[in-house]
């Protein structure tokens, strides 16, 4: 409070101390008068919104939001939405005479004050939507004339006062979007005048009390999103005027009593996420009013009960995320009023009712993740209202029906997931609300349709994992907002056409396994959305543009497997949002860039199979968060840069079949991510670092084919994770080393065709889980083989031919 606030404050108050008994001023006045000067100077009332006369000598009820009767008392105060912004002050109770308190909609915190229970004439006490922030004073249960009690939409937490309880007359008690817990109090059944009782999105806990049962004038009862356990109790279907019933989001478990069917007049039932068992009962079909009925994510199971299909002026029903069993029944076809429909996620089975087809007001059919089967109906061609068919992972097979192409209203249609067969009716390109088209995984043949070039709002196409074939229409560069066009796994044949280009929203474009041939156009380097470019597995040749080097929000490139030739671009180097990158098995040549070192968040690289030349780049260090290194079967040259050992994400470095000489970095011994090391088939010379004994997680060494020379390392006994052991085709020399006794995962050792020599240890025999072993060629073993490898049952190995007898440890 501003200190000329204050000043008024005072003077005023003086003032009316002072001056003689007349109209302007009652006998009881100035204790209102000041009480409300307190409530202005604790909630900052110098920035109110409007504070007309407050602070003058006015009467009271010349100050706006206050009310007084005859003798000057204030009997009302409203002042919703006015920026009162602090605390309520103790002196709120000292309004003896007041009957409506509204101070809802503000920025007023802390506490409810105890002396509230001093307002003995209140009528209407709203307080909403503030960031009050302390437990309900228990006080509040002192105002026996209390009709409404809303403290919705603020900070307080701890019980509900089964003082609450005492307020015989409350008929609306809204405490809705606080963080109240504990127990219900059973004191609430005594409310016997309350129609209105909301206590959503709370944090109340414990069981919800039968004595609920006894408020005889509930019309309305909401306590949803809560921490409720327990049954639902059968005294529930005692409140006769109940028309709002909301239990949703809460940990309710057992059956749905039957009892609720007696709620004749409910218009809304909603149970849904719960934990709800049992059958639905047959007795919900008497709820002649329903409007809604909601009881899905729970554990219902069973049949769907016909009698449902009595509820004439049900407009929703959501059964989804349940265990229901058996057909969808034929009744549904009566629910004329139906508008929501959402039977997924079950375990339906049977048909398709054609029925359905006579709900001409249905919005939306949901029937996905069930195990229907049969045709789709053509009578859902009838449904003109339908903004979203969903009857996607079922066994629905037959055509689709080209009645489809009349839901003049459609938005989504998605019938992935399916054994459909037959072609794509080109009727489908009338739907032209459509914004999602999903045909995914079914048996779809013949051409895509080009009228569905027509479908000017769709925003996705999924036409992946048919058997499509021909070429991709040209005319697909007129859906303008398509942002997901996914084809692969199909046998699409021919170009790219060069109006994808025009795709400007385009964020994912997979096209990946069919068999497209020619050049990338080089206008798919404009479509500055996309995330996603996948076109692996086809028989795309030519250069790959420069100018996809410009997807700067790209995270997947994935071109591997085509007939890709030239250069890697440099311009990649500026995808600096790329994670995957794919060029593998293609005939690209030259050298890695240097520059996509810089690609920073880089997990994948895969360059594999192509005839790549040139040195390994140093700067390929600096992809910290790579995870897979793959370089294989290139005809890479020069020494393997100590630099790729700071690549401390790194699970998989392959660098397999290449030119590579020098040493084996010790530096790789630092990544201690990897489970897999492939170097075999290149010129590597020198010693195997013993650093490479920390690999405690790799799984597979391939060192074969190199020219190795020095003992095999004490240290990588060390090796603990290790199943597969390749040493062979170098020139070790020395004997092997006890200590890879320690590997007891070790499934295939391949140690021959080097200079090794010594006795086999006896220690070695503990390798039980051997399949493959192979220690001779070029080799030159002595002593005897441990007598338990005499039993192994091994895939393959050479023991027989290394001249040495089977002997226990001596």
């Amino acid at each position: 409070m501003s200190i000329a606030t204050r000043a008024i404050a005072v003077a005023v108050l003086l003032a009316s101390l002072t001056a003689p008994s007349t109209a302007l001023a009652q006998a009881d006045e100035p204790v209102d008068r000041e009480a409300l000067m307190e409530l202005f100077a604790a909630a900052d009332g110098d920035a109110w919104g409007r504070s007309n006369n407050w602070g003058s000598g006015l009467p009271l009820d010349r100050w706006y939001g206050v009310g007084t009767d005859s003798t000057g008392r204030v009997v009302s105060l409203v002042l919703p939405s006015n920026g009162l912004f602090g605390t309520i002050p103790d002196s709120i109770g000292g309004l003896t005479s007041l009957r409506h308190l509204d101070l809802a909609d503000n920025d007023l915190y802390g506490e409810i004050p105890a002396e509230i229970g001093d307002l003995v004439n209140l009528t209407h006490l709203n307080l909403r939507s503030n960031r009050l922030d302390r437990p309900i004073p228990p006080e509040i249960g002192e105002l026996a004339g209390l009709e409404v009690l809303d403290l919705k939409h603020n900070l307080l937490f701890g019980a509900i006062p089964a003082e609450i309880g005492s307020l015989g007359r409350l008929r609306i008690l809204d405490l809705r979007g606080n963080g109240l817990s504990r127990p219900l109090p059973d004191t609430l059944g005594e409310l016997s005048s309350l129609t209105r009782l909301v206590l959503s999105g709370n944090r109340l806990s414990g069981g919800i009390p039968p004595e609920l049962g006894n408020l005889d004038s509930l019309v309305w009862l909401d306590m949803s999103r809560n921490q409720l356990s327990g049954e639902i109790p059968p005294e529930m279907g005692d409140l006769a005027g109940l028309t709002w019933l909301d239990l949703s989001i809460n940990s309710l478990s057992g059956p749905i009593p039957a009892e609720l069917g007696r709620l004749s007049r409910l218009q809304t039932l909603s149970l849904w996420l719960n934990g709800l068992t049992g059958e639905i009962p047959p007795e919900l079909g008497d709820l002649s009013s329903l409007e809604d009925l909601s009881l899905g994510l729970n554990d219902l199971s069973g049949e769907i009960p016909p009698e449902l299909g009595d509820l004439a002026a049900l407009e929703r029903l959501r059964l989804g995320h349940n265990q229901l069993s058996g057909p969808i029944p034929d009744e549904f076809g009566e629910l004329r009023a139906l508008q929501y429909l959402w039977l997924d996620h079950n375990q339906l089975s049977g048909s398709i009712p054609p029925e359905l087809g006579s709900l001409r007001s249905l919005k939306d059919l949901w029937l996905n993740g069930n195990r229907l089967s049969g045709s789709i109906p053509a009578g859902i061609g009838e449904l003109r209202r339908l903004q979203a068919l969903q009857l996607q992972n079922n066994r629905l097979s037959g055509a689709i029906p080209a009645s489809l192409g009349g839901l003049d209203s459609l938005e989504q249609l998605r019938l992935d997931g399916n054994e459909l067969s037959g072609e794509i009716p080109p009727t489908l390109g009338r739907l032209a609300r459509l914004e999602n088209l999903d045909l995914a995984g079914n048996w779809l043949h013949g051409s895509i349709p080009i009228h569905l070039a027509n479908l000017a709002q769709l925003q996705r196409l999924s036409l992946n994992n048919n058997e499509l074939s021909g070429s991709i229409p040209d005319g697909v560069g007129r859906l303008r907002k398509l942002t997901e066009l996914d084809l692969h796994n199909n046998s699409l044949s021919g170009a790219i056409p060069a109006g994808i280009g025009s795709l400007a929203e385009l964020r994912s474009l997979r096209l990946q396994n069919n068999y497209l041939s020619g050049a990338i156009p080089d206008a798919v380097g404009g479509l500055e959305d996309l995330r996603v470019l996948d076109l692996r597995g086809n028989r795309l040749s030519g250069a790959i543009p420069d100018s996809i080097g410009g997807l700067t929000n790209l995270v997947q490139l994935r071109l591997g497997e085509n007939l890709l030739s030239g250069e890697i671009p440099e311009s990649l180097a500026g995808l600096g949002n790329l994670e995957w990158l794919d060029l593998s098995r293609n005939s690209l040549s030259g050298p890695i860039p240097p520059g996509l070192g810089d690609l920073t968040g880089l997990e994948a690289l895969y360059f594999s199979f192509n005839f790549l030349d040139g040195e390994i780049p140093p700067e390929l260090g600096k992809l910290s968060n790579l995870k897979i290194l793959r370089l294989r079967w290139n005809e890479f040259s020069g020494e393997i840069p100590a630099e790729l050992g700071d690549l401390a994400s790194l699970k998989q470095l392959n660098l397999w079949h290449n030119s590579l000489t020098g040493p084996i970095p010790a530096e790789l011994g630092r990544l201690t991510s990897l489970t897999r090391l492939d170097l075999d088939d290149n010129e590597l010379s020198g010693a195997i670092p013993p650093e490479l004994g920390n690999l405690t997680l790799v799984t597979e060494l391939w060192l074969r084919g190199n020219d190795l020379t020095g003992g095999i390392p004490a240290e990588l006994g060390g090796m603990t994770g290790l199943r597969r052991l390749y040493l062979d085709g170098n020139q070790l020399t020395g004997g092997i080393p006890v200590s890879l006794a320690n590997l007891t995962s070790i499934e295939r050792l391949w140690l021959h065709d080097n200079e090794l020599s010594g006795a086999i240890p006896f220690e070695l025999g503990r390798l039980t889980e051997l399949v493959q072993i192979i220690l001779g060629g070029t080799n030159s073993l002595s002593g005897c083989i441990p007598t338990e490898w005499e039993s192994l049952d091994t895939l393959a190995d050479d023991l027989d031919a290394l001249g040495l007898e089977f002997c226990a440890a001596p």
